[in-house]
């Protein structure tokens, strides 16, 4: 089971989270994309309890990063990488940055104690050869949080209706423009269903924790490295 975040640790995030910070994803996990960070994080230091290299792929500003460092009061040396060079212009952390993709990572096998990803595996055109390359560059953990797809019909039926006609327009209240977000329906629609990325996750991984939350919209995921 995933390691829950403390009500005290959530409070401490978003007091001082930045206004920058990315909100596209808070509209697709209807609102909990902070807590899942969060937990994914949590979760993370149960399998690793003293890292020091993180590596944070496909990290847009560095959103996952920003909530690591606000949780362990360790010191650690990240690394954040994205295949978008304006977003890691805009990153909200003083730390490394690497403009790269998440299919071709530049760095050596084992370089990193930790790789981790929060809602960006999903808009992957190869998500093996993305898996492929997390465990490669890790020594130890591998985590993330993505998009999916249901297997139940009528849960595929409603997400799909929610994502193209319904969240868009919710930006709206934030000052956002539904056009910059109907993007997120196209990718979902073009995914897999969860049981086909749980059978790649566990046959590519040594997988410890498989959760699917929010109608089973997402799965989030917490894994060894296998050799």
């Amino acid at each position: 089971m995933s390691i829950k975040v403390s009500d005290e640790e959530l409070r401490e995030i978003y007091n001082h989270i930045p206004l920058s910070y990315d909100r596209a994803n808070r509209y697709i996990s209807f609102n909990q994309d902070i807590k899942w960070r969060a937990d994914l994080v949590k979760t993370i230091l149960n399998y690793c309890k003293k890292p020091r290299l993180v590596l944070d792929v496909a990290a847009g500003k560095g959103e996952l990063t920003y909530v690591f460092k606000k949780l362990y009061k360790e010191r650690i040396f990240p690394v954040i990488s994205d295949y978008a060079e304006n977003m890691l212009k805009m990153a909200i952390i003083e730390d490394d940055r690497v403009l790269a993709s998440f299919e071709a990572l530049p760095f050596r096998d084992d370089a990193f104690d930790i790789v981790m990803s929060s809602f960006a595996l999903h808009a992957s055109d190869n998500i093996e050869t993305v898996i492929k390359e997390m465990n490669r560059v890790s020594r130890k953990i591998i985590g993330f949080i993505a998009m999916g797809k249901p297997d139940n019909k009528l849960k595929r039926i409603y997400l799909s209706f929610y994502l193209r006609f319904v969240m868009p327009y919710i930006t709206i209240f934030a000052k956002g423009k539904p056009k910059d977000y109907k993007y997120i329906y196209y990718i979902y629609r073009r995914l897999n269903t969860n049981s086909w990325y749980k059978q790649l996750f566990f046959r590519l991984l040594d997988v410890k924790i498989y959760e699917e939350k929010a109608l089973n919209l997402f799965y989030f995921v917490v894994a060894y490295k296998r050799d």
